[in-house]
């Protein structure tokens, strides 16, 4: 059986209704600042003790299932990428399955993927392989993503968070993979780690983990580059090069429009399109100037942005005076900040607002870029997605928005609404900013404290707090003596 344009046909996101802001953290650990402009993150979104894994994935696809009315007899393959482990055996998989039984569909192919906050990507990827493989019955492939990023320590919680994120993947998809593009980047490192499996806390190597991140990054895109240029597609590729029209639908060109990057916190999003500027303007001015570059898609300057080339370029100059990583990430962040605020800012509502979600953070970037800029605005474009997963593991790849089929239930399919400012927004934007529980802190410090000396006990029941969830989530009613565990789920509005 052959189809063609296999990619995103929906996507679904779930984040947590107890939210602190970054403000109240910045100013109970007395540094203003660092939270909201150094790491440009506003608010930090946090599970109770009855919020866990399985819930927040039964959360995320019921939500799906009930917003595209869904038939699950329709799905064929199912896989969830997490970190957030609970059981060493049991795959979340398999508690999910609970929302098959009803409609009798009981022959879903996959189970679980874990490697940081890589797993979801991996998932992704076997569902596309699954689609385009022999097994592929004509149905279609689901994809959840999701965790619980809980830290120990105060220099570290504020770049937690939590979310679900449920991708629908099969033929004649909106968002159509790219197809043959996709690269990696796999290593050995120490750089995030959770080796104590009695504990949600990961154990962090804070400088080792944002240079293994750059590190990934530089090594993927010279791979994604090479990969594109080889196929035929284009003679280069830059994050950074000149406007220009939508592409056809036929896929002809290969610009990019739009990027999306796994999101630790915003401020690392920032400097990792600079870094990638930097690398498109070092591969272009050499070639400019008559150099053998030893680098693969070398182009003149002449097809990138002339400010963002003229204020970088000054970097790579013999007798430029020798900078610091921070100076250099400075001069590349605002020589770039134009450019950033078009093509990657869109994508950064979730993450800003929710914090870290590990596996589902690149994807609820995806989402956002969908939500926030206008149709026209995305007709016929490509994104380019960059995943990393610690350890290491990852991965870039880009897909193309189709320029004529629906966009209308992507990702959300209710009418947006119109604010008492004229702006428009969408039900999840308003979901998001204006219908969370905010935490003092106080509370904030007594749920970390209980998810710690709760985690892994048995028996126990969770104080049942309504407030912490939205109509239609699912929650933790009870684990027993046998280290079982069984859900309910939140009434949903009729």
């Amino acid at each position: 059986m052959h189809s063609k344009d296999f990619g995103i046909i929906a996507l679904e996101v779930h984040f947590p209704r107890f939210y602190i802001a970054q403000t109240d953290l910045e100013v109970a650990d007395e540094c203003i600042g660092k939270y909201t402009k150094g790491l440009e993150q506003e608010a930090l979104g946090l599970c109770s003790v009855e919020e866990d894994i399985s819930s927040i994935c039964l959360t995320v696809v019921s939500n799906l299932v009930s917003r595209l009315n869904l038939d699950l007899r329709d799905v064929g393959f199912l896989e969830v990428g997490t970190e957030t482990l609970i059981d060493k055996s049991k795959s979340t998989k398999t508690v999910l399955m609970q929302l098959f039984e009803n409609c009798g569909n009981l022959d879903v192919e996959g189970v679980d993927v874990k490697n940081a906050c890589f797993g979801g990507t991996a998932a992704v990827f076997h569902a596309l392989n699954w689609l385009e493989s022999s097994a592929w019955d004509g149905r279609l492939a689901l994809v959840v993503a999701a965790d619980i990023a809980v830290y120990g320590t105060k220099a570290t919680r504020p770049t937690g968070g939590a979310g679900a994120v449920a991708v629908l993947l099969g033929p004649n998809a909106p968002l159509v993979i790219d197809p043959g593009l996709r690269v990696h980047h796999m290593e050995h490192r120490y750089d995030f780690y959770k080796p104590d499996l009695g504990s949600e806390y990961p154990r962090v190597d804070g400088k080792l983990s944002l240079r293994s991140y750059q590190d990934a990054l530089l090594a993927c895109y010279t791979k994604y580059r090479s990969k594109v240029i080889s196929r035929g597609l284009a003679p280069t590729v830059s994050v950074i090069s000149q406007s220009h029209p939508a592409q056809t639908s036929d896929g002809l060109g290969h610009h990019i429009d739009f990027v999306c990057f796994h999101s630790p916190f915003t401020r690392l999003v920032r400097k990792a399109f600079g870094w990638l500027a930097l690398d498109d303007v070092r591969r272009a001015t050499c070639v400019s100037n008559g150099e053998g570059c030893n680098s693969v898609g070398r182009s003149d300057t002449s097809r990138l942005d002339a400010a963002v080339v003229d204020s970088v370029s000054r970097l790579l100059q013999p007798d430029s005076p020798a900078l610091d990583i921070r100076e250099m990430d400075s001069i590349c962040m605002k020589a770039t900040a134009d450019l950033f605020a078009d093509r990657v800012e869109p994508g950064l509502v979730f993450a800003r607002q929710v914090g870290n979600m590990y596996t589902a953070s690149l994807y609820t970037c995806l989402a956002s870029l969908l939500l926030s800029a206008p149709e026209s605005r995305l007709r016929g474009r490509r994104v380019l997605l960059y995943s990393y997963g610690s350890g290491l593991a990852s991965a870039m790849f880009s897909l193309r928005i189709h320029q004529t089929r629906s966009l209308s239930g992507l990702c959300y399919s209710t009418d947006s609404e119109t604010s008492k400012d004229g702006r428009t927004v969408n039900p999840i934007f308003k979901r998001l900013l204006t219908q969370r529980t905010r935490l003092d802190m106080a509370t904030f410090e007594k749920i970390l404290a209980d998810r710690n000396t709760l985690h892994n006990t048995a028996p126990f029941k969770p104080t049942h707090r309504p407030e912490g969830l939205f109509p239609g989530s699912y929650f933790l009613d009870d684990v027993d003596e046998q280290h079982r565990r069984f859900v309910s789920s939140h009434p949903r509005p009729s």
